[in-house]
């Protein structure tokens, strides 16, 4: 059992005006809000519009990402550079990058362009502006994702269209002209007509298996995960920490790569360094809240021999149990692919003790990106137990700090 955690719990717990409102957001975001459209952008105005109410200044942080019709190009490019490859054209090849990479203009020039999201951003102030102070960062995507196929079918395809242009490469920088040096270009060439239009056929097939616009209301994926960064930063808001200031993300176009929670990595990353004590900071990303609550059962960091370090997945886990709030911990080898990889990353190119926990109910997947997604999957008991586990796990570390601190 915690030490600290135990006789100030009654002092550090969440107080319970937020019972109904984490599933009123749920229902308010029950709609399709596929990155780089209308219905994302009124999303984010939901978001706005909630921590305006409780005077909470927050940001929008634009940045573009690759959509389909950008992987489509991509491809094209590549089979269009194999051709002139395998029949020997250099010097157009040459020619392409000479003017691709010697004129600005032609640098970052596309026949089609990335799509366009956002990140929301706000952050509130510790009491105490300690030069050294640490820093919290909560993290929620809000961006949906909707298929005509099972989740588990849509991650074989997904890693099938990944390495599926890798053969193709071989085959034309390889096998195609050991062929031709036998004399037989006639046949290498047909092969490599039928291998393309192979690439072409599969891949359509891949977004058109997988890809739909309208029917997942993305309530587990991730409504949840909004709602309880919404009524965390309320809570915040009325009782700022003393030692942490606290960062809230709610990130964009998740569903295509992490790239919104990538993008503010990147963007703030020289920031955060200089500003924080990132070895006594940490990330907690809410991907999933459904049926149950979920917690990735890994450790994220190598620990320094530091004093007063602790361990964010132990704690949160420990603060579960102090609460009675049951919590399933679960490890994977291959992780769901959430925001929280980005913060790991962060925390390696930092090379800082900076910690990662996700909380995601990994069995829901069967739920998720289709139309079963819906706020009646997601339980009120279940959304403020995880808010009850953040806000007074976030606490006790604070408490912790302020306790080390009187010690110096």
């Amino acid at each position: 059992m915690n030490p600290v955690l135990s006789p100030k719990l009654d002092h550090i717990k969440a107080p319970t005006d937020h019972i109904k409102a984490p599933m009123d957001h749920v229902k308010s975001l029950a709609f399709n809000r596929s990155a780089s459209s209308v219905e994302e952008t009124k999303a984010v105005l939901y978001i706005q519009n909630e921590l305006y109410k409780e005077n909470i200044e927050s940001r929008k942080e634009y940045f573009s990402f690759p959509g389909a019709k950008w992987f489509f190009m991509r491809l094209t490019y590549i089979i269009v550079l194999c051709y002139l490859v395998f029949f020997r054209l250099y010097l157009v090849i040459l020619a392409y990058f000479s003017l691709k990479y010697l004129f600005q203009r032609f640098r970052d020039y596309s026949l089609v362009g990335k799509e366009d999201s956002k990140n929301l951003v706000a952050r509130i102030k510790a009491r105490k502006k300690n030069q050294n102070r640490a820093v919290v960062i909560l993290s929620a995507h809000y961006d949906t994702f909707s298929s005509n196929l099972p989740y588990g079918l849509q991650k074989i395809l997904f890693f099938l269209f990944k390495i599926i242009i890798l053969p193709y490469i071989i085959f034309v920088f390889v096998i195609a002209n050991i062929i031709i040096f036998g004399e037989k270009t006639e046949e290498a060439i047909q092969l490599i007509i039928l291998f393309t239009l192979i690439e072409y056929v599969i891949t359509v097939a891949i977004f058109f298996l997988v890809y739909d616009n309208n029917k997942s209301k993305g309530s587990i994926d991730n409504a949840s995960g909004v709602s309880i960064l919404i009524e965390l930063i309320k809570l915040f808001k009325k009782n700022p920490l003393e030692n942490y200031d606290i960062i809230f993300l709610w990130s964009g176009a998740e569903e295509w790569g992490l790239k919104g929670s990538k993008s503010f990595c990147k963007r703030h990353r020289r920031y955060l360094s200089k500003k924080y004590d990132l070895d006594r900071s940490y990330n907690i990303n809410i991907d999933m809240v459904g049926t149950y609550i979920g917690l990735i059962n890994k450790n994220s960091t190598r620990f320094k021999s530091q004093k007063g370090i602790f361990n964010l997945n132990k704690m949160l886990e420990e603060t579960a149990i102090e609460l009675n709030v049951p919590l399933i911990k679960y490890k994977k080898i291959l992780e769901p692919k959430t925001d929280h990889l980005s913060f790991r990353s962060f925390a390696k190119k930092t090379k800082s003790s900076f910690q990662v926990a996700c909380f995601q109910s990994d069995k829901d997947s069967k739920f998720i990106h289709s139309s079963k997604d819906t706020p009646d999957k997601c339980s009120s008991q279940k959304l403020n137990g995880c808010l009850d586990i953040c806000y007074t796990t976030i606490r006790s570390i604070d408490l912790m700090n302020s306790y080390s601190e009187e010690i110096r």
